[in-house]
């Protein structure tokens, strides 16, 4: 909390002091059409900041559901898999599967989120396992297996939306947008207001606000928390919520 703290106070304060020296380096004219323009372009930058800025928390959102859904399949497939394989008197197979499993959720030990792709070949490990079973004797395991194969295509589903989310960004179409209607409205309200100290400090003020939306929409469009240790927990602890029985444990 303290790290992000300090880190948010020295943004605040970089960019304060970029929109005073924008503010104090141009010569306000008091011009009222810069002015009234400010106003009209600002409210478009607004607008479209909000709308990107919508769009990658939603992108989060659905980041953060993907992952979550992907977790409880793989508990699922350890459940099921382990009722299976005692209906089949398979445990040797449901051995491999927990393994397959326990493996792919330690890789994430040295593998961060950010790197999520180089666990794919760990992943199919725990399908190839679940698929590779052909003879199936009871009625219970029929109907064990195939909810195993539900659960198994919901996770690998889970995992291509996870694929999707982390890659998706606003495009630098978006992004070049974004700062020309910021910079715009930097620049009409800087001339536009009186060049006296009231009108440079009201200026500063605008500027900074501006350059907060902007940073603020990149750090959204961004997911920076993907970069960091919050999904990548996640996985590590799904283990100790597998349910794991004593004589399960590796």
């Amino acid at each position: 909390m303290f790290k992000h703290t300090l880190s948010f106070i020295v943004h605040t304060t970089v960019l304060a002091i970029v929109a005073v020296v924008i503010a104090f380096i141009t010569p306000g004219q008091e011009n009222a059409s810069c002015a009234f323009a400010a106003i009209i372009v600002g409210a478009s930058f607004a607008g479209f900041a909000t709308l990107l800025m919508s769009k990658a928390i939603d992108r989060a959102a659905a980041l953060a559901d993907a992952v979550s859904v992907e977790l409880n399949k793989l508990r699922r497939i350890h459940h099921l898999a382990r009722a299976f394989s005692r209906a089949e008197k398979q445990i040797p197979w449901f051995d491999l599967v927990r393994e397959a499993i326990e493996s792919y959720l330690h890789a994430f030990e040295v593998i961060p989120f950010k790197q999520y792709d180089d666990t794919n070949e760990m992943f199919r490990r725990i399908t190839q396992q679940l698929y590779g079973f052909d003879t199936i004797a009871s009625e219970k395991g029929k109907l064990l297996f195939a909810e195993l194969m539900t659960i198994s295509g919901q996770a690998t589903e889970a995992r291509q939306r996870i694929h999707a989310m982390r890659v998706q960004r606003m495009g630098t179409w978006n992004a070049g947008v974004l700062l020309t209607l910021g910079g715009a409205v930097i620049m009409l309200t800087t001339v536009g207001f009186a060049d006296s100290l009231g009108g440079r400090l009201a200026a500063a003020l605008i500027a900074l606000a501006v350059l907060v939306v902007v940073e603020a929409v990149f750090i959204a469009d961004g997911q920076r928390r993907i970069d960091g240790k919050y999904y990548t927990k996640q996985y590590v602890d799904n283990i100790e919520r597998m349910g794991f029985w004593p004589e399960e444990k590796m």
